[in-house]
Order: structure tokens, then sequence, then C-alpha cells
């Protein structure tokens, strides 16, 4: 392995060291933006970037940087794909290290607003089974000088380590969604099969009392009773909905978003109408489009929950990096300022881990539009 070769001992405890700061149990998006910086900072280089290879295997899906600030990024405008020197990386799947880009054969070249970057080393970030999860790029030393061999053996030994780290938090990631999964459908089983049924009765029993000879003032409460008992089950079955999980393997994305569509209407009532781009199942990874579900799980509950509305229109694609889902409602809508619910708050967080966005669209009497993305392949 590459650490075999890194000949001097205060390099070896610096990779070391800096292998063993990086919080393995930070999420994905957090994880990858430490391995950049770490990365950069081990060898003194200026600006890092850690690009994510699509599933295709020649373009980049996601660019982490670091050393650009945000103004910058913003100006640069949409991230690369992985052409030029890039690609070369993605290409040869082996380290390339270059002194001068300016001059380099490989070079595309730089959009407008792009920092000036003259040396580069790019190298590959293995997963545990040997995979190209990723490379890491580098450029600019802080001295000035160009990239060492030695510097190529400390970053390709770095990005082996990041690999297994990058492995560690995708598994810990699905084992807890697993975890989560078994208990929610543990729990909607609970909910459906004792609760409902036991206020199903009681509301039975009270009906039975409405034949009785009653006062005006107790045949009032009985029907508020009956009111309130209405209003929980739908409560209830809205909780349900929530909570109870796809089967992560029961046919595509796209299936999976039409049963849930369907099950909005079975079990609370309100039409959903979908429209699913053609493309979806190809485009979408496997991680994402489990989130991507549920999601959708989320918008559709809240809009049983708060509503009022009696259909919906969903709408699921991709745009460039992302997958993209749209919720509107006829409901009653809201004005601001309306605090975030747990719900909103759920949505807004994922959509974060996955680098995507969230946005909420709201007047009163005009019903809500809500917009959700995130990072296709992730």
């Amino acid at each position: 392995m590459s650490y075999q070769r890194i000949e001097d001992p205060e390099r070896l405890h610096a990779l070391i060291d800096a292998i063993l700061l990086i919080e393995a149990d930070a999420s994905l998006s957090e994880l990858l933006r430490r391995v950049v910086e770490t990365a950069a900072r081990l060898v003194g280089a200026r600006y890092g970037a850690l690009g994510v290879v699509a599933s295709n295997g020649s373009t980049l899906t996601r660019f982490v940087t670091y050393g650009v600030d945000e103004a910058t990024r913003a100006a640069i405008g949409h991230n690369p794909h992985g052409h030029g020197v890039l690609g070369e990386t993605i290409r040869t799947g082996s380290p390339v290290r270059v002194n001068e880009l300016l001059s380099h054969e490989g070079s595309s070249g730089f959009p407008a607003h792009h920092p000036v970057m003259h040396s580069f080393l790019g190298v590959p970030v293995l997963t545990g089974d040997g995979h190209v999860y990723g490379n890491l790029y580098l450029t600019d030393r802080e001295d000035g000088a160009p990239f060492s061999a030695q510097d190529q053996d400390v970053v390709e030994s770095f990005g082996r380590a990041a690999g297994l780290l990058i492995d560690q938090a995708t598994l810990r990631h699905e084992l807890r969604d697993l975890t989560l999964s078994e208990e929610r459908e543990r729990l909607a089983r609970d909910l459906h099969d004792t609760v409902i049924q036991r206020l199903f009765g009681v509301g039975l029993s009270l009906q039975v009392t409405l034949h009785d000879e009653l006062s005006e003032s107790s045949r009032a409460r009985v029907n508020a009773a009956l009111d309130e008992l209405d209003t929980t089950i739908h409560e209830i079955r809205t909780t349900i909905f929530e909570i109870d999980q796809d089967d992560f393997d029961a046919g595509s994305l796209e299936e999976r978003m039409s049963t849930l569509a369907s099950e909005m209407g079975t079990r609370l009532g309100i039409e959903v109408e979908l429209d699913v781009a053609p493309t979806i199942n190809h485009l979408v990874g496997r991680h994402a489009g489990h989130h991507a579900v549920q999601a959708l799980r989320e918008m559709l509950s809240n809009v049983a929950r708060h509503s009022q509305a009696s259909h919906a229109r969903v709408s699921v694609g991709v745009e460039a990096e992302h997958v993209l889902i749209t919720v509107s409602d006829d409901g009653v809508g809201f004005g601001a300022p309306v605090g975030p619910g747990r719900g909103l708050r759920n949505l807004a967080s994922r959509a974060r881990e996955l680098g995507g966005e969230f946005s909420v669209e709201s007047e009163v009497g005009r019903g809500t539009l809500v917009r959700w993305s995130a990072h296709r392949v992730d």
C-alpha cells in the first residue's frame, strides 16, 4: 500500500492523526466536507475538492470543495462534470499529478470567475471492495512548490482510508434506516389493529346511546364526542400513513411512488394526481430513491394533516444532478409568518443532508406548493 512508501515519520504521523480525527459518525455530507479539508491540509494545498463519480462511471454527480468561498462558487455556476484533467483521473482510476495545469494537454481551461490554478494532484477514493467512490482533487500548494511523489503517497493513502470511512457511514445509515423501518411497521400495526378498533367500538356504543331518551344537552355532548372520535381516528390514520414504511425492494421507484399516491386516496380520502418522469428509475440511485419516497410520504401526510384539501398534484422528475419532487394542493393554505412544524423540519433536514433544497409557498385560500430535492445518486 502507498503508506508503506511514506519515508518521513512526521508525515506518516500526520496522516494517522488526520484519519483518527475525522468523526466517522458524522452525516455523509459532513464527512465528505471534512475529508476534503483534511486532505488539503495534509499537503498544504490551497484548494481541494472531492468529486463523487456517477453510476455511469464517467462523470461527476457531486462536487464538495475546500478553499473556494460561497460567493465565488455561486459566480462560477454549475459544478464540473468531469472533463479535462478531472476526467483523466476518472478514466484512469489512478493518481494524476500535474505541475502546470495551464500547459497540460488534457486541460480544458477554467470557467469565468474560477480561480486560476496551477499545480494539480488527483487520487481515487476507493471503498472497501475496491470500487471508485470518487476522486480527491488538490491544487496549488501554499508554498508555491509543485506536488511531490511523497504528497501523492500521503493523499493516496488518505483516499483509501477515507473510502473505508465512507463505507462505514453508508452502512451505518442503511442499518439505522432498517431499524427505524422495522419499529415503525410494528407501531403502525399496533395503531391499526388495536387503537382504531377500540375507538370504533367506543363510537358505536355512543351512537347506540343516541337512541335512548336524552336531554338536548346530553345529546349535544354525545354528538360532540362522536365528532372528536372521528377527528382522532383521522389523525391516527394519518399517523399510520406517515410512519408505515414501503418495502424498499418492492418494485421500481416509479411503482413505489404510485403505490404511495394510491394509499393517500384509499386511507385518507384525498385524490392524488401523479406525474413521474419516465427516466426516473434509471437516473436516481438506490439511496436517493429511498429518501425520495420517504420525503413524498412526509409531504403527503402534511397535506392530510393541515391542508383540508380534496386534491393534490405530485410531480417527480430529474433536473441536472437532483431528483425533484413538487406537491401542490387545493387546500386552505396559510399566510406568513408560520413556524415550521416537525414535518417541515424533517423535510428540510433530509434535503440538506442529501445535498438538496426545500421550500414552501402558500397563500390563504389558494393552497400550498412544496418543493423538495436531493442529489439523485446520493
